[in-house]
């Protein structure tokens, strides 16, 4: 193996780590130190290229806020100096700006901190074999460069995310087709939205079209419009959606539920970059980039007769997968801190906060509706919750009761580990102690509560369950706040006699 992984490696690999930090210095060093590269560091952005100038770098893995020049100015330059040094951005801002802004300056990738040894393991074999190839055949990998002070729309720190913030900068500035998949409520139109935003056509129109939502009669005039006298009630000329997006983008959600015929309109627009008005004559040449989005299976919908194979090779050469909130629950926490802050300015409330129990419950839903859901839930909770503090006790009921029946056969660790992961992750983290009691705590109640409940709150017997004697029995009672309820008591005094 170690023969075969120098085989495919280049002769020598030089390897430039710019980071202002000794601990992630450290990290990197002894990640590579044993794979054969030559590695260089340096802490500012002057020293570093000082280093480009005097040796041959190959790859380096650049931080963005450092004493003096910055990341991106770094990048910049060296863009401009040697194209063919790859360059990796890595931070601990990790935002959607900043990942489209990497992209768009023409990085190679992006990582953000605290990353996993594996990701920089991984991230410098795929340099590696792209260092083979522009060895073999170079190319200038710079693409053009644009600002955006565009809000973020897309919230979320994990894998997938990242991956999303990085396709929409690779993809932004070029004119190419974009079909985004993923299920309804994942934010596929924030996707196309700031793909836009992030382009050259940022100053123009930006037209949406749903077209589950327009009935078919309808559909073929609100996306090509029409001339006066088309048909009954085309009282004047109308432009269509493709004409109002001169210049712009147009987002065609749910092409899937597009019609065979409008596919094969739609398929002449790709094609031949025109149309015409339904009832007129003159062709109207197509500006606008087209941007797809479906939540159907279109290869199904290919294999069964219902969509055109032609089409979908057409909206398909750049394809983002916006994944489920299910699976990427990492997100939910920035989430509803999003909607908490959003709902205040748009239903003009006061500030909301969420108790860390409540926030475990709403991550630990599996959110059919996906971000939409959730965005509607934290607004109904702001509302409807009797104070500032959203509790557990503000949850709708279909969220509360999602828990078991979503977690068939799971062991009674598998359930602590669900209930209690963050809180164990938080003692773990700030190194505080007492999480023993303060987990003993939250089940002894319910515990004692249920054996006397099922005893019928005969205390002696739930005692003897419970393996303590009754005065002890009394005494958690009253400490831990449990009332014997009226059925209850006259069965205590017959007890006694």
């Amino acid at each position: 193996m170690e023969d075969q992984k120098s085989a495919a490696m280049p002769e020598e690999v030089n390897i430039l780590v710019l980071d202002d930090e000794e601990s992630i210095r450290w990290v990197i060093r002894k990640t590579l130190d044993e794979s054969g590269y030559t590695l260089h560091f340096a802490e500012s952005a002057e020293e570093a290229s000082r280093l480009v100038e005097s040796q041959h770098m190959d790859l380096a893995l650049v931080d963005i806020n450092l004493p003096g020049d910055d990341g991106w100015t770094f990048l910049q330059r060296q863009r401009k100096i040697r194209p063919d040094l790859l360059i990796t951005i890595i931070t601990g801002q990790g935002s959607m700006q900043n990942a489209v802004t990497a992209m768009k300056l023409g990085a190679f990738d992006y990582l953000t901190k605290p990353f996993d040894i594996d990701e920089i393991d991984t991230l410098v074999e795929r340099a590696v074999q792209a260092i083979r190839v522009s060895r073999r055949q170079p190319r200038d990998l710079a693409p053009a460069i644009h600002d955006s002070a565009q809000e973020e729309p897309i919230i979320g720190k994990g894998r997938s995310v990242r991956e999303i913030y990085k396709s929409i900068g690779r993809v932004a500035d070029t004119e190419m087709t974009v079909l985004i998949l993923g299920e309804s409520g994942t934010g596929k139109e924030l996707v196309a939205s700031a793909i836009h935003h992030h382009s050259q056509r940022a100053g123009r129109p930006f037209v949406a079209v749903n077209c589950a939502a327009i009935p078919r009669d309808l559909l073929e005039s609100e996306l090509f419009g029409h001339e006066r006298g088309a048909f009954t009630g085309a009282v004047e000329r109308k432009a269509g959606r493709i004409e109002q997006a001169r210049g712009g983008t147009l987002f065609l959600d749910e092409i899937g539920d597009l019609p065979l015929d409008l596919q094969a309109k739609l398929l002449r627009v790709l094609q031949e970059r025109e149309f015409q008005r339904v009832g007129g004559s003159e062709t109207i040449r197509v500006t606008a980039r087209i941007i797809a989005a479906t939540n159907q299976n279109l290869l199904d919908k290919v294999a069964r007769g219902t969509f055109r194979e032609d089409l979908y090779y057409r909206i398909g050469p750049f394809i983002i997968t916006c994944e489920p909130l299910r699976d990427r629950s990492e997100d939910i926490p920035l989430l509803v801190s999003h909607f908490l802050r959003k709902g205040a300015r748009e239903l003009g409330l006061s500030p909301r906060t969420i108790d860390a129990e409540a926030l475990r419950v709403l991550t630990e839903y599996r959110w059919p509706g996906n971000v939409r859901e959730l965005e509607n839930v934290v607004k109904s909770l702001m509302i409807m919750a009797g104070s500032r503090v959203i509790g557990i006790a503000d949850l709708p009921r279909n969220v509360l009761g999602e828990k078991d029946r979503n977690q068939p056969g799971q062991t009674f660790e598998q359930s602590v580990l669900r209930y209690w992961g963050a809180t164990i992750q938080d003692h773990v983290r700030e190194n505080k102690s007492g999480l023993l009691q303060t987990v003993e705590a939250h089940l002894e109640r319910p515990l004692i509560r249920q054996v006397l409940m099922q005893t019928g709150w005969n205390q002696m017997k739930a005692a003897h369950i419970l393996g303590i004697n009754r005065n002890t029995l009394r005494s958690r009672m009253n400490t831990l706040g449990i009332r014997v309820p009226p059925g209850g008591r006259s069965r205590k005094r017959d007890e006694g006699r």
